[in-house]
């Protein structure tokens, strides 16, 4: 009873991202409640021969992609918190769960269920991402959110973070003692106008430890439809992940470029190698930029020079994208063991809460006739 009246405090309710410290009075408690909710419809053409060769059926559907509530403030000075369930399914799974210590000269010091700091396209968040489903390299490389810690430390020319981590499931459970040493460094050679003209350059490196032995798939950038590429599980001792990142502003317009590489260090036979990138541009016809957050090196939300839908009479912010990715398992036994896809994107932010979007993908797989994927996402988040 308690919690609920807090949570219905009009104070309480305001929409502040957590970025280290929420603001508010030193040693204040605070506790904020947000959330973000996306529904995806999906239409498919081609693919017939790949579909029966992976013995999977391509249909079209309407999917539920995320719909999360998350809870975060302050616990003391210096001291925040953030605990973020998805629903989505009809079961629950744990995303971020943190505790963020700020110190003093050193940065911050977050322990919990995170996000491992390795590329830009995973850590910027699902709410602020250009196209409907990130690259297929970020879906089958970056380890996304495990337990651990992570020191962060920035300022407005570089944002650096290093991490220890344990393999988690869903759930935030470890069932192995797979761990990794995780860390990523980026420079702003410029970074003007706070970020509407800056060139963001990284690297990242993860070294994994894997008893349970690793493998790598990856969807054609749709959630909905079938994995078109997995190497199954490889037998391992460990995994060295590399990763090269740049991203690229101007005003309206915006560019962003990945490459990614996994060696593995398998216990019999030869050690594969797998890798990919993807590049990607885009244009605000109505003249906005990307927000960007030097804390963590990554971009934030679009706000519309004049609200749609509202007093201002505005048109919202339009934005056109395009992306082209590729993901070369080569070294596996797979049916199909690359994976070229082709996205282009319009985007239609109504408010920096509300968007609508649609994507047209077409995913090539060597001598399989192409498949072509038309996604549409209603989308908001508070």
């Amino acid at each position: 009873m308690i919690l609920t009246l807090l949570l219905l405090q009009g104070p309480a309710l305001a929409p502040v991202d957590l970025t280290g410290l929420i603001p508010g009075d030193p040693g204040e408690k605070t506790i904020n409640i947000g959330g973000r909710f996306m529904e995806d419809f999906t239409f498919i053409s081609g693919g017939n021969d790949l579909a029966t060769a992976l013995g999977k059926t391509f249909d079209d559907g309407v999917e539920t992609r995320r719909a999360r509530i998350r809870v975060f403030g302050n616990l003391a000075e210096n001291v925040a918190y953030k605990m973020e369930y998805d629903w989505a399914g009809g079961t629950g799974s744990l995303k971020d769960a943190i505790l963020d210590l700020h110190l003093e000269h050193v940065g911050n010091l977050v322990i919990g269920h995170q996000n491992e700091p390795m590329g830009l396209d995973l850590l910027t968040s699902s709410r602020f991402s250009t196209f409907i489903e990130r690259s297929s390299l970020s879906e089958a490389f970056t380890p996304e959110r495990n337990a651990g810690l992570s020191l962060w430390h920035n300022n407005n020319d570089y944002t650096a973070s290093v991490g220890w981590f344990r393999d988690t499931d869903a759930q935030g459970k470890s069932g192995d003692e797979s761990t990794a040493f995780t860390g990523r460094v980026v420079y702003r050679p410029w970074f003007e106008d706070k970020g509407r003209s800056m060139l963001h350059l990284g690297v990242s490196a993860s070294q994994r430890n894997t008893k349970g032995g690793v493998s790598y798939a990856a969807r054609p950038e749709n959630h909905f439809i079938a994995k078109f590429v997995d190497t199954g599980a490889i037998a391992a001792d460990d995994v060295l992940l590399l990763g090269f990142e740049a991203a690229l502003q101007e005003g309206p317009f915006h560019a962003m470029l990945e490459f990614m590489q996994a060696d593995v260090n398998a216990t019999t036979g030869t050690d594969p190698s797998f890798s990919g990138w993807s590049a990607q541009a885009g244009w605000f016809l109505t003249g906005e930029s990307r927000s960007y957050k030097t804390k963590h090196g990554i971009f934030d939300r679009v706000k519309p020079n004049h609200n749609a839908l509202s007093k201002e009479e505005g048109a919202g912010a339009w934005e056109i994208a395009a992306r082209v990715s590729n993901l070369d398992l080569t070294d596996s036994v797979s049916v199909a063991d690359e994976l070229d896809t082709m996205t282009v994107a319009l985007n239609w932010y109504v408010n920096p809460n509300t968007r609508f979007m649609l994507d047209a993908t077409q995913a090539d797989m060597g001598s399989f006739d192409a498949t072509t994927i038309i996604a549409m996402r209603v989308a908001f988040d508070f």
